[in-house]
């Protein structure tokens, strides 16, 4: 069955401050170069950041009537150039490599998995942060978010609409399954802990409702 790809979660903070230290004019190689010994097949370079663009290509699900859609459009392209530029520095390992390699290893991870809300919306304001839970290994992995960064449910008086296309995941805890690059915050024993710079949902074709 195909599914449905969009990027559900933008950090506009983060992505700015990052913006700031990339060129704009640089150019990124489309092709990988030969891998090193050391690379590991999990790792994220140019190629894979191009593959993760390639669908999906729209902060929001296409097709619906959005707030800010200029806004929306202006802050994709500057998450491609940043994740581009973040992944021909060097490449982005995989949050399951924290099993097994040193947690200083890189500043930021990528993982796909199923996504859970941890709690109910005690603050429906866009200044809220709420956790994301999925698990690596045995660990839990808790991601910090600002409500005001999803696609859908932050208003223009900066209150947090729960709707029927949302309800189900933010109040029942409702799996679902994304892809996140984060910015490792703590790994422990115990749990990961992460703020992402994106969350990117996949969907079933026939679920037309679900939108965050």
């Amino acid at each position: 069955m195909s599914a449905i790809e969009y990027f559900c979660y933008v950090s506009r903070n983060k992505i700015d401050q990052l913006y700031q230290q990339v060129d704009p004019e640089a150019e990124y190689e489309v092709t990988e170069l030969a891998k090193q010994e050391t690379d590991r097949k999990s790792d994220w370079k140019v190629g894979q950041v191009l593959k993760l663009f390639s669908s999906g290509r729209s902060y929001g699900k296409k097709d619906v009537l959005q707030r800010e859609r200029k806004v929306k459009q202006t802050y994709l392209e500057k998450l491609e150039r940043v994740m581009l530029a973040l992944a021909s520095e060097t490449a982005i390992p995989a949050a399951s490599d924290l099993d097994r390699w040193d947690a200083g290893l890189s500043a930021y991870y990528h993982h796909s998995g199923v996504f859970r809300f941890g709690q109910g919306i005690a603050d429906l304001s866009t200044s809220a942060v709420v956790t994301l839970k999925s698990s690596i290994g045995q660990r839990p992995l808790l991601l910090d978010c600002s409500l005001r960064n999803f696609s859908e449910g932050p208003q223009a008086d900066g209150s947090f609409q729960l709707t029927s296309a949302n309800n189900r995941f933010f109040s029942e805890g409702m799996p679902l399954t994304m892809t996140t690059v984060f910015l490792l915050l703590e790994a422990g024993q115990s749990r990961v802990v992460g703020s992402p710079l994106f969350l990117k949902l996949s969907v079933p074709e026939t679920d037309w409702m679900t939108m965050l």
